[in-house]
Order: structure tokens, then C-alpha cells, then sequence
């Protein structure tokens, strides 16, 4: 596939929010860690605290880098007999799912998406779930509607 649908501008708001609750997350194991060793004297907590603390600062660099990254190469696409799905550039993956094999596609979306007006496609198949984050929300029913048809079609011509 080498033409395909960007996500929308707003996902990348989502994926820095992502980073910053990962970020905070680990920062307040750290921060946990650290109250252990002064006030309780827990000694064994000094090197894990400081750990954790390293990796919520390196993580949330790396997350933020990555975001402009994760756009440019996240693509799908909808063919008369599949769905793909690609992402990435120095790792490229090319999923492929066939329009006879889904059996479900629904949308939802957490707090997260909600707050920057976008959904999740998730098509089901019998064997994976495949995701299709930050869609608006009209983009994201039409998918779900063409999807949906095809794979009636689909079964329809097989009987």
C-alpha cells in the first residue's frame, strides 16, 4: 500500500497526552519509591526509585519525539477486499484485513479521544481485534458503515 488516509491532525494532541500520563505514572511510582527510602528507611528502594524516575524522563522524551514520527507514517486504507493498515517507516508494518473474515466493527472512545472530539474504529475478525485510533467522528461511521456493507456483500455473494 503505498497511498493511503492520514489520521487527523488531533491525534497527535492525543498521543502527547498519552505520553505525559505515562510520564506521570511512572514519575509517581518514583516518587512512591523515594518517600519509602527517607521515611520508612527502606533502603532496598533507592536504586528502583531512581530508576523508575530515569525511565519516566527518557520515556517521555522518546514519546514526544516519536509523535510527529508516528503520523507521518500511520496510513489506512479501504479496498473492496480489505482493510490495511500501515505504519512506519524504519520498521514498516502492512496489516491486512480481509473484508470476508470481519465480523464486527465498533466504535468508541475513552476520555482521551473525547476531549479532542475523535473515535476508535475497532475491527473484530474471529481470530484479532485491529485498531484504527482518532477518527473524527463522521470519518469514523462512514468507515464503519462501508466496512460493514462490504462484509455483507462479501457474505452475501459467497452463499
Amino acid at each position: 500500500m503505498t497511498e493511503g488516509t492520514h489520521l487527523p491532525e488531533k491525534i497527535k494532541n492525543v498521543w502527547r497526552i498519552s505520553a505525559f500520563i505515562n510520564f506521570a505514572i511512572l514519575l509517581i511510582i518514583a516518587i512512591g519509591c523515594y518517600i519509602a527510602f527517607i521515611f520508612l528507611n527502606w533502603q532496598w528502594l533507592f536504586w528502583p526509585g531512581i530508576g523508575f524516575g530515569a525511565i519516566a524522563i527518557i520515556d517521555l522524551i522518546f514519546e514526544l519525539i516519536l509523535v510527529s514520527y508516528r503520523y507521518a507514517f500511520w496510513r489506512y486504507n479501504l479496498t473492496a477486499d480489505a482493510v490495511e493498515l500501515q505504519s512506519g517507516y524504519i520498521f514498516k508494518k502492512l496489516v491486512s484485513i480481509p473484508i470476508a473474515r470481519v465480523q464486527d466493527v465498533t466504535l468508541s472512545a475513552g476520555p482521551i479521544l473525547q476531549s479532542q472530539k475523535l473515535q476508535t474504529v475497532q475491527i473484530t475478525t474471529a481470530s484479532t481485534s485491529h485498531k484504527i485510533d482518532g477518527l473524527e467522528p463522521q470519518t469514523a461511521e462512514q468507515l464503519r458503515r462501508q466496512i460493514m456493507q462490504l462484509a455483507v456483500e462479501v457474505k452475501e455473494n459467497d452463499v
